[in-house]
């Protein structure tokens, strides 16, 4: 299950981020408790307890009858001091993210090219038209870099795609902010421009392959600059005082409650088990004691997968997994985030496979078409893949990122229907088939095809979940 985190924590953490990165500036007013509350579903306790705590320690102010306002000027020394603890005290975690991010960028930006549009163009246009002298340091340029990149994200129309872009923009820029500033060389910022230039021509000419390689570069360049920024710190007498924070990154930041999370992870679990219709969840003892909740919270994941049709308690026996789903409007959120959930897998499962499959052996394709076959009809084939390339990559980051994907698109695929609909054990069929395609590659040593197996793998499980209401 995802880690957990208290409410009032994430939604801290959210808004600290986004000050941080200037997002929220000085004078900008947060949305009121109540908004708050009717958007994130979060009682009003922990967004009291959020705000307290962002009050406490400088960041806004509070006044009655009055919408909370930032405080926190990024320009004054004792700002940018905090700037630096908060950075390095996530130092590691820095690194470990970072790993990630040639990953996650590459992708992203090829989700939003997609859906180009010439109102993007423009805006991009405008970007790489600024001159030369407006640029002093490597921070801004970085600045100039990520906002291109951001736009074409935005232009997915995804927000868990938005909401991981704004994360991993936020947590670079921090190190840049806390550093001093690199000087630029001669031609850096003509060298830049031209570079975004030609991005923003390859993706005037649909050319999304040639833009995925040069986001993939940028990020490459970008991990050695952070390993040259960052090794005289981590022998700072600043950084052996600090204790280090774990850190990683979310999906998305909006809070979850503690029962959707045990209900989300109840469903995950049941796919990787393969659970079919008929089996039973484990008890309420057994999940009160594995995820150290009181009964009502148990209760609460329960009732929303019945709510949704999934499970049925019988009294006597217990909660029944069905496999199949209710007629019910409460549904569609559910699929919505599955379907952004698996654009950003689709998007990202050529960088994977190209990166990490590329020392694999033949023999340890072989060995993964072995373990297909003991699984060969169940849900989740794709993703048992692309689980196995992850499991492969040093990075916590990166790990914790598809299991938040992949378990929302789990929710929403067993919300849909789409596993009890008829039919379905031969869809299973070809996709299983499809799979073994992409072993065959990679035991034949052909990772540049196995990866684009993998791909058109995953776009046929997109076409899947398109039709369903």
């Amino acid at each position: 299950m995802e880690k957990e985190i208290p409410l009032y924590e994430s939604i801290y953490n959210k808004i600290v981020n986004r000050i941080l990165v200037g997002i929220y500036p000085k004078g900008y007013q947060l949305s009121s408790i109540q908004t708050i509350h009717t958007r994130s579903k979060v009682g009003y306790t922990s967004i009291r307890r959020a705000l307290g705590l962002l009050e406490q320690n400088g960041f806004i102010r509070q006044e009655a009858r009055r919408r909370p306002t930032v405080i926190f000027d990024l320009e004054e020394p004792r700002c940018r001091e905090l700037r630096q603890k908060i950075f390095l005290s996530h130092l590691r975690a820095h690194l470990d993210c970072y790993r990630a991010i040639p990953f996650l960028i590459p992708g992203l930006v090829t989700l939003g090219s997609k859906k180009c549009t010439p109102q993007l163009l423009e805006a991009l246009e405008s970007l790489c038209a600024q001159g030369e002298d407006q640029f002093t340091n490597r921070y801004e340029l970085l600045i100039l870099a990520y906002t291109w990149q951001s736009l074409v994200v935005q232009q997915a129309g995804n927000s868990l795609a938005a909401d991981l872009f704004v994360q991993i923009r936020g947590f670079d820029e921090l190190r840049f902010t806390t550093l001093p500033s690199a000087g630029l060389v001669p031609g850096e910022v003509r060298a830049t421009l031209r570079t975004l230039r030609y991005w923003t021509e390859l993706l005037r000419r649909g050319a999304l392959e040639d833009l995925h390689t040069m986001s993939s570069l940028f990020c490459i360049q970008a991990m050695c600059c952070l390993e040259h920024s960052l090794s005289p710190l981590i022998g700072s007498p600043e950084f052996s005082d600090l204790r280090q924070v774990e850190f990683r990154w979310y999906v998305h930041q909006s809070p979850m409650p503690l029962y959707k999370k045990i209900a989300y992870d109840l469903l995950r679990t049941a796919c990787l088990e393969g659970m079919g219709p008929g089996d039973c969840f484990p008890s309420e003892a057994v999940l009160m004691e594995r995820y150290n909740v009181a009964a009502v919270t148990v209760r609460g994941a329960v009732a929303l997968l019945s709510e949704l049709g999934i499970a049925q308690p019988v009294n006597g026996v217990g909660t029944l997994f069905t496999g199949a789903r209710a007629d019910t409007p409460e549904a569609a959120p559910y699929l919505q985030e599955a379907r952004a959930s698996l654009e950003i897998l689709s998007a990202c499962s050529y960088s994977l496979a190209t990166e990490i499959a590329s020392p694999l052996s033949p023999e340890t394709g072989k060995v993964l078409r072995e373990e297909l076959s003991e699984i060969r009809f169940q849900e989740g084939i794709g993703l048992w893949l692309l689980r196995k390339l992850v499991s492969l990559h040093s990075s916590d980051a990166l790990q914790a990122v598809f299991e938040q994907l992949e378990t929302r698109y789990i929710f929403g695929l067993y919300a849909s229907g789409l596993p009890s609909r008829p039919g379905r054990q031969e869809d299973l069929d070809s996709i299983s088939l499809q799979a073994e395609g992409c072993l065959e590659l990679l035991e034949a040593g052909d990772q540049e095809g196995f990866a684009r197996r993998l791909q058109l793998l995953f776009q046929e499980m997109e076409r899947e979940l398109r039709p369903l209401p």
